[in-house]
């Protein structure tokens, strides 16, 4: 993975400048490009702009015995499950899953994995209703100077499959509220930590006349 030329702080013709007129002032200058470039590339992120996302997740795995008519059905109510991600990566790369009751993904429930590759993610069995709830995962990757990259469903392409939780608790999930510098009502699902530096605070509710 490069950042490539257009993420890095250049001199250009105004280093050349310094330098002519003053040596010591122009190596000054190149030292301090250099340290800027290397502190984002170390952190992820980029001396100016955005870097490129980072590949695809190329599969999840789940423990757990082979999905029967498009549901894995796990003899608890732990999901483990891991990242499969055999491309070329920068440091500081961060890996987020999603789970949601919604093949759409309408309403995603974010876990930060941090630099992991693997989880642990504790589901109830059924909902308040004592209705078996079916869930959905997806995962995808992130530097802190990059946009997320599209995520990777449990299923692939053949359609995404179905977690089924082998327990008896209760627990309906409640709304999610979203990640990062997402929209704080969870609809923007697959944002990990934002796609926008700063997101406003919601405005005051309008009062009914």
């Amino acid at each position: 993975m490069s950042i490539g030329n257009s993420a890095q702080l250049q001199g250009g013709q105004e280093l050349n400048f310094v330098s002519q007129k003053d040596a010591y002032a122009g190596t000054l200058f190149s030292r301090i490009i250099q340290a800027i470039n290397s502190l984002a590339l170390n952190s992820g992120t980029a001396a100016v702009g955005k870097i490129p996302s980072p590949p695809p997740i190329d599969s999840i795995n789940v423990s757990g015995p082979a999905p029967v008519n498009g549901i894995i059905t796990l003899p608890s109510e732990i999901l483990h499950h891991t990242l499969t991600h055999n491309q070329s990566v920068q440091k500081n790369i961060r890996y987020f899953s999603e789970i949601d009751t919604s093949s759409s993904f309408t309403n995603p429930h974010v876990i930060d994995h941090g630099t992991s590759r693997s989880s642990f993610i504790s589901l109830p069995t059924n909902n308040s209703a004592n209705v078996k709830q079916t869930y959905y995962l997806r995962s995808y990757a992130q530097y802190p100077g990059s946009d997320p990259v599209k995520p990777t469903v449990l299923g692939g392409i053949t359609g995404a499959i179905g977690i089924q939780m082998g327990g008896t608790s209760k627990t309906s999930l409640l709304s999610s509220t979203g990640s990062g510098t997402a929209a704080p009502n969870g609809s923007q699902g697959g944002h990990g930590l934002g796609v926008v530096l700063t997101r406003p605070a919601p405005g005051p509710k309008r009062q009914s006349l």
